[in-house]
């Protein structure tokens, strides 16, 4: 994990209120940070021609996140150690981006490689419910598309001001961890119920902050992909959480 302080400018999606003259930096599942360009005042041509930029990006990285699960589901047929290299390329890829953001079209090879190795690792998980349980699969997609559909149109024509959430979403996402943890040796169903709603919580959260704070950064391509990545995560998250919860509320009405 990274420390949050001493940022000058923030994070993958992961700070307080991108105008204050202190700012930390972000948190996500891999604990990286990129540094933004903030302006003086992002006017709205200029803050929805960057939103804009971010949805068509998010766009394609889903087009390869979705690419690369066929092929885990279809071709390659993961095993544990294939499934350990995958995860540990993800990470390296998506800390080579850190490193290259500024520099196109490095950037966007990075960041679509780094949505397909996202979408390959999910093979497994996504082929036991192809298999055995495709309509808990078909809610959770529905709900979630559109939950962050919702909260992103909410979020960019509401007056009411969500960058101010960081610390809290931050706070809560690392209890979050900890309380996944502690599950692992508990296997309790209710305490896993929870974690779930907290968890669908906190990243719905996280994405009314992160479209909020496009508002006030300047309409960059690196700014552009370090949103994209963060939305990715936020909305990968929120699948899984809401898959996890949907499971476990249709695994009780069976029982």
């Amino acid at each position: 994990m990274y420390n949050p302080n001493n940022n000058p400018y923030g994070g993958w999606g992961r700070g307080p209120y991108p105008q204050q003259q202190q700012q930390q930096g972000g948190y996500n599942n891999f604990g990286t940070r990129y540094q933004f360009q903030t302006a003086p005042y992002a006017g709205p041509l200029q803050s929805s021609d960057l939103i804009s930029k971010v949805m068509g990006l998010l766009a394609f990285s889903f087009v390869f996140a979705s690419a690369g699960a066929w092929v885990g589901m279809y071709v390659l047929h993961l095993t544990f150690m294939t499934y350990l290299i995958v995860a540990i390329l993800g990470l390296v890829l998506l800390i080579a981006l850190q490193a290259m953001i500024q520099r196109y079209p490095a950037n966007l090879i990075l960041l679509y490689a780094f949505t397909f190795l996202e979408g390959l690792s999910l093979s497994p998980l996504l082929a036991s419910y192809v298999a055995f349980a495709p309509t808990i699969l078909l809610q959770a997609f529905l709900i979630t598309a559109a939950t962050s559909i919702g909260l992103s149109i909410y979020a960019w024509t509401t007056k009411r001001d969500f960058t101010r959430l960081g610390d809290f979403l931050f706070v809560g996402l690392i209890l979050l961890l900890i309380a996944g943890i502690v599950n692992i040796f508990f296997h309790s169903t209710i305490f896993s119920l929870i974690i779930s709603i907290v968890g669908i919580g906190i990243f719905m959260g996280y994405i009314l902050f992160d479209i909020q704070k496009a508002k006030y950064m300047a309409n960059t391509l690196p700014n552009a992909i370090g949103l994209t990545v963060s939305m990715f995560l936020n909305v990968l998250n929120l699948f899984l959480y809401i898959l996890r919860l949907l499971t476990i509320l249709q695994g009780s009405d069976r029982d």
